[in-house]
């Protein structure tokens, strides 16, 4: 049977109304009319998950009024432990949204100011040997406009100070581009905006998550700290290998807590990530009605900020989600990996709905949701949700591949570029030497032939700017910038 009659939403998600509000995408205010089919989406779960050869994985879906949690296969292999819905999944950079959400609620008291320079919340300045603090605010910290490089994820200890030593190490990190001027995701950056959250606080980064998000939302399935995880069904991460393509058990937990705001610690339930999203449905407004954040803060987070070159993961970014349109919905989100989860999580506000999948494999992570995604948002939410182009599938566009050749640079990242036989050919010059012929799209984006170049996440890659002779200035691998080197 095909996977997308297993749906059958009915009359009333195909014509679910589009909402009038009175502020800026702000709450649901007509009933929910999407239509739930536990057993169907439960099928596609199963079906998705044991394609991709997943361990185990869960869904989650809000549907204006409840929330509905699938869970499949194990927790721990070892140990025959089945995931539930409460299992706790690593949820990787999804984090980020929550990092931005408890700056927003210290905006919202006043103690940060997104706009404000950086550096007047941190010990010393500058905050690189490139930029002065002056010219990086926190609104383009959250944004990944801030220019700062991606950055290492070094380890700093287990300790309340580490993420304040993390931030100290950043002070010879290259700025990829000038502040407000493109678009670089940043884990560095969002690390830097968290931690002057735990300074001008005087309490950690995850006190001020548990007291200013998951408390006020009533997220229980969600934790950082190990000696908390201990109170909850947790899913160890599982990579596949040529030995054994079902996946050997990671080695190690996960990334160190130097760098938590990233996306290092939290880990999730799929259920929790939706009820989390619910506040972004609601205003700002928990289950229960509390003001979590202000309307004004879920305002600011739903308003883009910047243009990314690169169009498949999304098309600009916000303070702290993504943003992306589908079939003429604003989509809104975050994904995240690490070592042992992967998660996405979306929500459209005009439709009130949230959805998000967690798995336990993270290479496979994006194909999951991917797969299930084509299948639920047309069919549950009304939501027509483009195909992600594959390498056989497009039509390479004529383009003048000069303009892409040479060397690009960023932290522990080279790419070089060059011409074979009418061919744009990229290698990756650290680490394996990875290789792909890169497909163009149109304009400056293209796609790898090789998906492992862009992490098997199926993104497209891009290239931005013009230098006196007509070449690309940086060249975007996905969300990661790099700089062109080769002057």
């Amino acid at each position: 049977m095909n996977r997308r009659a297993l749906l059958k939403a009915g009359a009333a998600a195909a014509a679910l109304p589009i909402v009038a509000s009175a502020r800026h995408l702000a709450a649901i205010t007509a009933p929910p009319q999407v239509a739930v089919d536990r057993r169907d989406l439960q099928q596609l779960l199963d079906e998705s998950a044991e394609s991709l050869g997943i361990v185990g994985a869960q869904l989650a879906v809000f549907d204006g009024e409840a929330v509905h949690e699938f869970a499949t296969g194990l927790a721990i292999r070892e140990r025959n432990l089945a995931v539930t819905p409460d299992t706790l999944f690593q949820i990787g950079s999804t984090t980020k949204v929550f990092n931005a959400a408890v700056v927003m609620a210290l905006v919202d008291e006043g103690a940060l100011d997104l706009d404000e320079p950086v550096g007047s919340y941190l010990d010393s300045a500058p905050l690189t040997s490139d930029v002065p603090p002056v010219d990086m605010t926190l609104r383009q910290l959250l944004s990944m406009s801030s220019g700062l490089d991606n950055g290492p994820y070094t380890d700093h200890g287990r300790g309340d100070e580490a993420l304040g030593r993390y931030v100290a190490s950043l002070a010879e990190l290259p700025v990829i581009f000038e502040p407000g001027t493109g678009y670089g995701y940043s884990n560095a950056g969002t690390a830097v905006a968290g931690f002057a959250a735990q300074r001008v606080m005087g309490k950690n980064w995850e006190t001020l998550l548990a007291e200013r998000i998951l408390q006020p939302l009533g997220l229980e399935h969600s934790a950082t700290f190990p000696e908390d995880l201990l109170y909850h069904p947790v899913a160890l991460g599982y990579s596949p290998t040529p030995s054994n393509p079902e996946g050997e058990r990671v080695p190690f937990w996960g990334l160190p807590r130097s760098i938590a705001p990233a996306g290092a610690t939290l880990c999730c339930s799929a259920g929790d990530l939706v009820r989390f999203a619910g506040m972004f449905l609601r205003s700002g407004r928990s289950a229960d009605e509390r003001q979590v954040l202000s309307e004004e803060a879920i305002e600011t987070m739903h308003t883009p900020e910047i243009d990314m070159p690169t169009r498949i993961i999304a098309q600009r970014w916000c303070t702290g989600p993504y943003w992306k349109r589908w079939g003429g919905e604003a989509i809104y989100g975050h994904s995240g990996t690490n070592s042992g989860g992967s998660s996405l999580l979306l929500w459209c506000p005009n439709k009130g709905v949230a959805a998000a999948t967690i798995a336990n494999v993270p290479s496979q992570g994006y194909p999951l949701a991917d797969m299930v995604f084509d299948t639920l948002f047309p069919e549950v939410f009304g939501i027509d949700k483009p195909r992600t182009p594959k390498p056989d599938t497009v039509t390479p566009q004529e383009v003048e591949l000069e303009r892409y050749v040479g060397q690009f640079e960023a932290y522990g990242s080279r790419f070089s570029f060059s011409v074979d036989g009418g061919r744009l050919m990229a290698r990756s010059e650290v680490g394996s030497g990875l290789e792909s012929e890169l497909i163009p799209l149109g304009g400056d984006r293209f796609l790898p032939r090789n998906p492992a170049m862009g992490g098997n996440r199926g993104w497209d890659v891009a290239f931005w700017g013009d230098d006196v002779s007509g070449r690309a200035t940086h060249y975007l691998n996905g969300v990661f910038a790099l700089r062109r080197t080769d002057d």
